[in-house]
């Protein structure tokens, strides 16, 4: 098929051996209850714990994700075998990361390569899900203050002056 010009494959393609496999942080984090994210256009805070207003983050410098649907009752809609329940896994084999290779080969400059070094990663909590494809994690320690001051500035960002 060619979409805007260019070749491409049918999205319902599925990527042979899709699975994921468990990620081992430094510390153990209760994935299993409440969760929050903050997320300006590029990165992802994942809070893990808090104590003593210290706040424990997964960042992401993310290309895309979802948050939501679906909880621990439902299971993932693509079926990947391996993710880790109330836990953090990556995805190998990704077929979402292939879906968008696919999508951006309507762009005049496009190539496969700048999607390389991409991953898939999932963390499955209870009620949610948080599915992230970016370049890398980390977890990061921050202040209640720090936290406040990167809300502040992405609300600079939106304040209306006139």
């Amino acid at each position: 098929m060619k979409l805007f010009g260019k070749k491409s494959e049918p999205t319902n393609k599925k990527v042979e051996n899709q699975k994921a496999e468990k990620i081992l942080l430094e510390k153990e984090y209760d994935f299993m209850y409440e969760s929050f994210i903050l997320s300006s256009q590029r990165t992802l805070y994942l809070l893990l714990e808090e104590n003593n207003g210290i706040i424990e983050v997964l960042k992401f410098e993310f290309l895309i994700y979802k948050f939501g649907y679906p909880n621990d009752e439902v299971g993932l809609p693509s079926k990947i075998p391996g993710v880790e329940i109330y836990g953090f896994s990556q995805v190998q084999n990704s077929e979402w990361i292939k879906e968008l290779i696919i999508n951006n080969r309507s762009h005049s400059r496009h190539s496969d390569s700048h999607f390389a070094n991409y991953k898939h990663y999932i963390v499955r909590l209870k009620d949610v899900t948080l599915e992230v494809i970016s370049k890398n994690y980390a977890v990061e320690k921050m202040t209640v203050e720090k936290f406040n001051e990167i809300v502040e500035t992405e609300l600079s960002y939106i304040k209306n002056v006139s």
